[in-house]
C-alpha cells in the first residue's frame, strides 16, 4: 500500500468532487494489496487523514464504498482495454488481452473474490454486467461495427467469461507460458468470430 497520498492533498480544504476522488484513488491503492471485504470507511479514512464521517458522507455504506471502489477499478481497466484504434483488430485484441492480464495479475485473490460474489450481489453483479456491456463495446468498434449482431453479442460475452476463468485458472501455477495463453486467447476469438457473425 503507497504511503503517499494522492496528490499531496490530505489536510487541505477540497472541493466535494475533488475529496471523493481524493478517497477514490486511496481505494484504488487499497484493492491492489488488501482483501475487498476488509476494505472499509475507517481503513480510507485513516489513509486520507480524514475522519470516517467524511467517508461516509460520500458512500452512505461499507458496500457503497466498496462498489464505488470497484467501479473506478473497472474504468482504469476499460481505459486499458481500449487500445490505439490505429492498430489492426488483432493487435488492438492481443493487446487488449496483455492488458486485461495485467490486471487480473495484479489483485487475483481480489478479483476472484469479487467474481464469485457477484451472482450473489446486485451491486457487484451491475458492475459485472456493465463492464462486460462496455467490453462488448469496445469489440464492435474495433470490428468497425456500429451495431452488434446478437449471434455476436452472445459469443463475445460467453468469450469474455471463458478469459476470465482461464486467466484466474492459469494464475494459479502457470502451465503455460504467458505468450502461450494470449496466443490461445487471441485464436479462440479469431476462430470463433466468422461463426458468430454467421449467427442470425
Amino acid at each position: 500500500m503507497s504511503s503517499v497520498l494522492p496528490s499531496g492533498l490530505s489536510g487541505r480544504r477540497l472541493g466535494a468532487d475533488a475529496r471523493k476522488g481524493q478517497l477514490l484513488e486511496i481505494g484504488l491503492d487499497l484493492i491492489r494489496s488488501t482483501p475487498f471485504d476488509q476494505i472499509s470507511a475507517d481503513l480510507v479514512a485513516g489513509v486520507a487523514g480524514v475522519s470516517k464521517g467524511l467517508v461516509f458522507h460520500y458512500f452512505p455504506t461499507k458496500r457503497d464504498l466498496q462498489v464505488a471502489i470497484l467501479r473506478a477499478a473497472a474504468a482504469e481497466l476499460l481505459i486499458r482495454l481500449d487500445t490505439d484504434p490505429a492498430l489492426p483488430p488483432d493487435q488492438r485484441l492481443r493487446m487488449g488481452l496483455n492488458a486485461f492480464v495485467d490486471f487480473i495479475e495484479q489483485q487475483p485473490a481480489n478479483y476472484r473474490a469479487v467474481s464469485r460474489s457477484a451472482g450473489s450481489d446486485p451491486q457487484l453483479l451491475a458492475v459485472f454486467e456493465d463492464s462486460r456491456t462496455a467490453v462488448v463495446g469496445i469489440v464492435a468498434a474495433a470490428l468497425g461495427l456500429p451495431v452488434m449482431p446478437p449471434g455476436l453479442r452472445l459469443a463475445i460475452r460467453g468469450w469474455i467469461a471463458m478469459v476470465e476463468e482461464t486467466i484466474l485458472h492459469w494464475l494459479d501455477d502457470r502451465p503455460i507460458s504467458r505468450d502461450q495463453l494470449v496466443d490461445f486467447l487471441q485464436a479462440a476469438a479469431l476462430r470463433m468470430l466468422p461463426e458468430a457473425l454467421a449467427l442470425s
